[in-house]
């Protein structure tokens, strides 16, 4: 699992680290019941507090992907995969749909859209 964490951005780091966790799940780097690294050793390894690790690994566990069991780790919980995919993509879209009412409103023609979409994509 490759997790990184801007310390620059504007995005909480427990929540780039949530989604990062979440991406592993999606891309199925990581696999149901698999154990995730301790609190420690993951904010060890990113450069950040424990603190933020445990947000992170709580935040996880209340939407249902990861689970925790006292004294031995936190594992990854995918059992409803498809539906957080189908969530997860629907806030991909709706993104984009709110990027797209911005460029239309700057008179940004589709045909540049569609190329950035293509050049990013790839």
């Amino acid at each position: 699992m490759n997790i990184i964490i801007s310390h620059t951005s504007d995005k909480p780091m427990y929540e780039q680290i949530e989604d990062g966790i979440k991406k592993a799940i999606y891309e199925g780097v990581l696999k149901n019941n698999e154990m995730l690294p301790s609190v420690r050793q993951l904010a060890k390894d990113l450069n950040v507090s424990a603190i933020t690790t445990k947000r992170a690994y709580i935040d996880l566990e209340h939407e249902g992907l990861v689970y925790t069991i006292s004294g031995k780790g936190t594992f990854v919980k995918i059992d409803k995969l498809e539906e957080l995919q189908k969530s997860h993509e629907a806030e991909l879209l709706s993104g984009l749909r709110e990027a797209a009412e911005v460029c239309r409103e700057h008179g940004i023609e589709k045909e540049r859209i569609d190329t950035v979409i293509s050049e990013v994509y790839e």
